[in-house]
């Protein structure tokens, strides 16, 4: 296929970037799951407890041929790692998204480049009157840079859009305006606050030594600032409103399916965030999953068990873990988003419930009951 050919009507398939059982029973029965890993897991060696090996030294992503270089394989509690990409056409992947989420909304950009095409793409929910806004700018690949490094300044600017993220090291400056969104202007000026030591969740996912993928997830980091929607303001108050982030960079298989899911906040005296996933990593022996408590990580080393009606997506989803102790968590949804779109060989869609996190985590010792801490939990589907 020519390059031009798979350009064609590329832009009229790609919805904003969003970033949303138990993946045993659902393997084979779901379209999208990985071909990668169905071949995995039909071998019947699948362990869902391992070890994983934790990375103290910077390394770089791929070798000399863009191929995955094995000693990336791991995770850290700082960014560590550099994604190298090169060659491949098409399928390297990269974006920088965000979600700015408090109790009563979420706010959320994405930069993105998937190989044939960049995109800037927003969300706004009020969680009370349900108002839900959403918009995206497209341009060729190639038009505005995608950092190799996590802790790196961001920019974009169309006609539609314009969104800044100034990092250099210390807190992040965000700024935002589009000034039709649904017949609404959008504005937003806030500072995401890099507490000194907080530590985040950094994997490698091997595929194969051709398909794998970076992620730094970040959570529980306070915002302050506002967004305005038309003439109304929403305080982004830091005691409240956190930032989380999923940086990601890697060569994907044309098919990708996954859970993701976020719990972030305070509770009490403790600032609790929990970043969880399924199926895109399971059977690889590395996963997504972790607990970030006051800003110290506690890696969770296993798969967890997703409990969900995609039939209701109101419904309760209950996600656990099987072989330790370490989390059951309960999502009770306020608000789902669904998004699908498709156009022959390229699609996009899922949904993800935002809502209230109950139940208990346990790490280091301490066990900590959960209480309404706001999150979300989703499942996506890609071809692309």
């Amino acid at each position: 296929m020519h390059r031009r050919d798979f350009l064609r009507g590329a832009a009229a398939t790609l919805a904003a970037f969003s970033p949303g059982e138990n993946v045993l029973a659902r393997a084979k029965t779901v379209p999208e799951f990985l071909p990668i890993l169905d071949e995995k897991m039909a071998r019947g060696d699948y362990v869902p407890h391992y070890f994983e090996r934790e990375l103290t030294e910077p390394v770089l992503l791929c070798d000399e041929q863009g191929r995955l270089n094995p000693q990336a394989v791991g995770w850290s509690r700082v960014p560590l790692v550099r994604a190298n990409l090169s060659g491949h056409w098409p399928r390297k992947k990269k974006w920088n998204f965000w979600n700015w989420i408090s109790p009563g909304f979420v706010f959320s950009v994405t930069l993105a480049d998937i190989d044939f095409a960049q995109f800037c793409a927003v969300s706004f929910i009020d969680f009370e009157t349900r108002r839900n806004l959403g918009g995206m700018a497209m341009k060729r690949s190639g038009s505005f840079p995608m950092p190799e490094e996590v802790e790196r300044s961001v920019r974009f600017e169309s006609k539609q859009m314009r969104y800044a993220q100034i990092n250099e090291g210390g807190d992040i400056q965000v700024s935002f305006d589009a000034p039709d969104l649904k017949g609404q202007e959008v504005k937003a000026e806030f500072i995401i606050q890099k507490p000194p030591g907080h530590q985040t969740l950094n994997i490698v996912v091997p595929w194969s030594s051709e398909r794998f993928q970076m992620n730094s997830k970040h959570n529980t980091l306070p915002v302050e600032g506002y967004v305005r929607v038309g003439e109304r303001r929403y305080e982004m108050r830091p005691e409240e409103c956190h930032g989380v982030q999923d940086f990601g960079r890697g060569m994907w298989p044309y098919r990708s399916y996954w859970n993701w899911g976020v719990a972030t906040g305070r509770q009490g005296d403790d600032r609790i965030g929990v970043n969880f996933g399924s199926k895109w990593t399971t059977g690889t022996g590395s996963n997504e999953n972790g607990i970030c408590c006051n800003g110290r990580l506690y890696k969770i080393m296993e798969d967890l068990i997703w409990e969900y009606d995609p039939g209701d997506w109101m419904k309760p989803w209950r996600v656990r873990t099987g072989y330790s102790d370490m989390m059951d968590l309960t999502l009770n949804p306020i608000y789902p988003s669904t998004t699908r779109i498709s156009l022959g060989f390229l699609s996009t869609g899922g949904t993800c419930a935002f809502g209230h996190w109950s139940g208990v985590i346990r790490f280091d010792g301490r066990e900590i009951e959960v209480k309404n801490l706001i999150g979300w939990a989703e499942e996506f589907a890609h071809r692309w």
